[in-house]
């Protein structure tokens, strides 16, 4: 049997990590990254440390190509996963809308949205899949990857009712690499639990610039955690009829910071390091979500409606 063809875009942390593991496992992978990236990428080997444990793959071991200009035999594989932000899923998946095309999408951004986005240019013919990730990476050079939390494996599955049996070879893959992925039916209810989490979370965090820890441990901040979380479960129980906890307050003490403590503790999120460096968040993605979920049920989202805009004012592009 052949191997599984695996294309990744984008070579940040997330993407370096899977394209890392799937390689390990045997898989043909190609890694798709900006043109500046393609040289030095090439040149040096791949690292992954950390919580998942130690893997390095020398240089050769994973074809690197320029995602602007993708080649037949990277659009012609067996799974596409899109690792970019959320904001550019449209653009970078356009060159794989033509044949020849991946047999199958996996999704690995945060927020809400893309799953549709994806098959809007993909169309109803190519299986698409979501996921849900509680593990913090951070990208220590060109090639290098550290993990500094790990609370779940990655949870897939399809919010468009596509049909599991697609994503199965990509599982049993997974199973010989060092990034644990797992099935799940209800994967919607996954995935809007960690949006619950991101939305508390990753802004605050990008506003003042702590750790998760930092974050639940100082009382100004914990409120306001607390006010986004009891905004998000009253959108969810009106949109969705889901039921996290009884309040903000209930999810912060009993789910959040036992889920923190001590797993997560000293993460900064994605956010903080967009923020710094200067590039867009996925804040539209994340609480803008939850604000636009809200005023369709007819819900006031005051704290996330003021917390877009704040992310909004920091990004200095």
């Amino acid at each position: 049997m052949a191997n599984l063809r695996m294309t990744v875009i984008g070579g940040g942390s997330v993407g370096l990590c899977v394209a890392a593991s799937f390689a390990q496992a045997g898989a043909d992978v190609c890694l798709m990254v900006r043109e500046a990236q393609v040289g030095p990428l090439s040149q040096q080997p791949i690292t992954v440390t950390g919580m998942l444990g130690e893997c390095r793959l020398d240089r050769g071991r994973i074809t690197i190509e320029d995602a602007a200009k993708p080649s037949e035999i990277s659009r012609d594989c067996d799974v596409l996963v899109v690792t970019t932000k959320a904001f550019d899923v449209a653009a970078v998946l356009q060159p794989f809308a033509e044949a020849p095309r991946p047999r199958s999408v996996l999704l690995m951004q945060n927020g809400l949205g893309c799953d549709e986005i994806t098959r809007e240019v993909m169309g109803n013919d190519t299986p698409v899949f979501s996921s849900a990730m509680m593990i913090g990476m951070q990208r220590d050079g060109i090639g290098q990857v550290s993990v500094n939390a790990h609370a779940s494996p990655v949870w897939i599955g399809s919010m468009l009712d596509d049909e599991p049996s697609a994503a199965q070879s990509m599982l049993e893959y997974a199973e010989r690499g060092f990034l644990p992925l797992v099935h799940e039916p209800e994967i919607q209810k996954t995935i809007y639990s960690k949006v619950l989490f991101n939305t508390c979370m990753n802004p605050t965090g990008a506003l003042i610039g702590r750790t998760y820890g930092e974050l639940l441990e100082n009382e100004y901040s914990r409120a306001l955690i607390v006010n986004l979380a009891d905004e998000t479960l009253r959108v969810y129980a009106a949109s969705a009829g889901l039921h996290f906890a009884d309040n903000g307050q209930h999810y912060v003490d009993e789910i959040l910071s036992p889920l923190v403590f001590p797993r997560a503790v000293a993460h900064r999120s994605s956010m903080v390091q967009d923020i710094e460096n200067g590039r867009l968040t996925e804040i539209d993605f994340l609480n803008g979500a939850i604000v636009k979920m809200g005023r369709d049920v007819g819900i006031d989202t005051p704290f996330h409606q003021s917390i877009v805009l704040m992310i909004h004012a920091r990004e200095k592009v």
